[in-house]
């Protein structure tokens, strides 16, 4: 009977310790499961706040955005409005450097298409001003060769309407005349003021009316 009890004690003891083990493990465990749903209970809130401060950081990043991308574009187009404007301005400008460019191609081969095309560029009443070199070149089988050149000085445009523009310039021309064998046969310089009315045509800007100024000529230097 006694080596019974202490066979039973040698078996209850453990027993009854991974029992008490037992216990405490759970107990350890639910305290443990607590303290992490208190936790998760507290940090909730903050979660809360954090994400709708990232949710208020992200619209405000968007607006930013938004912003930028309208004060690029208000700048894009305020750059091309401004270069848009400048090319208007500049347009009669052009016109007339265009005309004049054409005319000297003219003086250096009277007798090709390009004569005819002087229409397009002068009005009737300009043309009478600025063909009578042409028809003197044509008229004694001369052209403009060596050295041949001109130089204008434009004054700020002056525009009397929309459609009308008016430029004076100072203007330095080289005749330097050759005949068939590319001779030449007399060569001078001639300074002048002139004062150009252009208009708008379908065609673009055009030589309207050439007020002739003061002209001053000498002959070309030696050699």
């Amino acid at each position: 009977m006694v080596r019974f009890r202490r066979r039973l004690l040698t078996v209850l003891v453990p027993l009854t310790v991974l029992a008490v083990l037992a216990a405490a493990s759970v107990l350890w465990l639910e305290q443990q499961s607590a303290r992490a749903r208190v936790a998760e209970a507290e940090l909730q809130p903050a979660l809360e706040r954090a994400v709708a401060a990232e949710a208020r950081a992200a619209r405000a990043e968007a607006s930013l955005t938004a912003i930028a991308i309208a004060i690029a574009d208000q700048k894009q187009a305020d750059v091309a409005a401004t270069a848009t404007a400048v090319a208007q301005a500049n347009e009669p400008e052009r016109g007339l450097e265009h005309a004049l460019g054409q005319l000297f191609g003219v003086y250096q081969d009277p007798s090709g298409p390009a004569y005819d095309q002087l229409t397009r560029a002068f009005s009737p009443e300009a043309l009478q001003v600025v063909r009578a070199e042409a028809d003197y070149l044509r008229g004694n089988g001369q052209h403009l060769g060596g050295v041949s050149t001109f130089t204008v000085e434009p004054s700020p445009l002056t525009q009397l309407e929309p459609d009308v523009a008016e430029v004076q310039t100072t203007e330095r021309w080289v005749y330097d005349e050759r005949d068939h064998s590319d001779n030449r046969v007399r060569c001078f310089v001639e300074d002048s003021d002139q004062t150009y009315q252009l208009r708008h045509a379908e065609q673009g800007w055009i030589v309207d009316q050439i007020q002739l100024g003061s002209t001053h000529r000498s002959d070309c230097p030696s050699g």
